[in-house]
């Protein structure tokens, strides 16, 4: 079996709770392969959403709205088994508590307790999302399929982002869980990607492609700029965070 094969088993499993057979490499080059794949599986839980979304207006055509989208939201937390939503907490918590200071913050981080501030910023990110989502159900069920296709393009873009901060930051930390991808995430590899999906978005969003693009490259501008000034560059919790902040903002800028 290729690398690549192996690459794209290790990123649905390592990114979602998707089930995948006994990976029999778990090598460095396994792992820096997976990188390619970190937006398929964003595809793939678009596509998961998506069809919970079908099959609930398809079983019903007037199924309440809030409730669909309430559904949707536990299936999108449910596919990441939480993951990204623990970076959110322990970065809320780090960036709080560590009052400006780069070594506080980075303890802070590794301290599994969870504090107030990590509670309300989770709370907040998936208010965020579930309002978004109601919205853009709404607008969906009123025949504008186009905004549904978001669901598709959003979790692809906020997987391409991570890569993005990787390939232009630092790794902070001497190990880690995605301290063997560092040297993987390449700026030609995110010029690549990026490429690829702004292509797919302009037939999906059409003229909604743009707006959306362009506050998908400030919010990323912005996060780096201060993951520099607090830490230096990055490590995986606030990489968690970024999916997290990247697809409820990119959720908001979409339906309005």
């Amino acid at each position: 079996m290729s690398t690549y094969y192996w690459g794209f088993w290790y990123a649905l499993i390592f990114l979602s709770r998707v089930p995948g057979p006994y990976l029999k490499r778990i090598d460095k080059d396994v792992q820096q392969a997976a990188m390619w794949f970190y937006p398929v599986v964003g595809a793939i839980l678009g596509l998961v959403l998506i069809t919970l979304v079908f099959l609930c207006f398809q079983y019903n055509p007037q199924a309440p709205v809030l409730l669909v989208a309430a559904l949707t939201l536990a299936l999108w937390v449910y596919f990441t088994g939480a993951m990204h939503l623990d970076g959110v907490a322990d970065t809320a918590d780090a960036w709080v508590g560590g009052l400006g200071s780069h070594e506080r913050t980075l303890e802070i981080m590794k301290d599994p307790r969870v504090g107030s501030m990590a509670v309300a910023a989770m709370a907040v990110v998936l208010l965020v999302k579930f309002a978004a989502i109601s919205a853009l159900l709404e607008q969906a069920h009123n025949n504008n399929g186009l905004l549904l296709s978001g669901l598709l393009l959003i979790p692809m873009l906020a997987r391409t982002g991570i890569i993005g901060l990787m390939a232009t930051t630092s790794y902070v930390r001497k190990q880690g869980m995605v301290s063997n991808t560092q040297n993987a995430a390449t700026k030609s590899k995110v010029a690549v990607m990026s490429i690829v999906w702004m292509l797919l978005a302009i037939p999906i969003l059409q003229e909604k492609t743009l707006l959306l693009l362009i506050v998908w490259a400030v919010l990323l501008v912005g996060y780096r700029h201060a993951l520099n000034k607090r830490l230096g560059g990055y490590t995986g919790d606030t990489l968690g965070a970024a999916v997290e902040i990247q697809e409820a903002v990119l959720l908001a800028a979409l339906v309005l």
